[in-house]
C-alpha cells in the first residue's frame, strides 16, 4: 500500500491517512456545530480525537518515509 503514484509525491498510505483524518475532522465539526444532544457531542469529540490521531500518524509516516529514502540512497558523502 506504499506505492508512489506517477507524478505524485504522496503514497497511497499517505493519502489514506490524510483522507480519513479530513473525513473525521469534517464529521466531528458538523456534529458539534449542527446537532444538539449529549450523544452527538460525545461522538463529535471522539471524531475530532480520531482526526488528530490520523494527522499525527501521517506526520510520523512522512518522517519515516523520508528516512527510508535517505537510508536507501547509500552512505553519506
Amino acid at each position: 500500500m506504499r506505492t508512489r503514484r506517477a507524478g505524485s509525491p504522496w503514497t497511497t498510505a499517505d493519502l489514506a491517512a490524510l483522507c480519513s483524518g479530513l473525513a473525521c475532522l469534517l464529521a466531528g465539526v458538523v456534529l458539534l456545530a449542527f446537532v444538539s444532544g449529549f450523544g452527538a457531542m460525545l461522538v463529535g469529540i471522539c471524531l475530532l480525537g480520531i482526526a488528530g490521531i490520523a494527522f499525527v500518524s501521517l506526520v510520523f509516516l512522512l518522517v519515516g518515509e523520508s528516512e527510508d529514502r535517505d537510508y536507501g540512497g547509500g552512505p553519506p558523502r
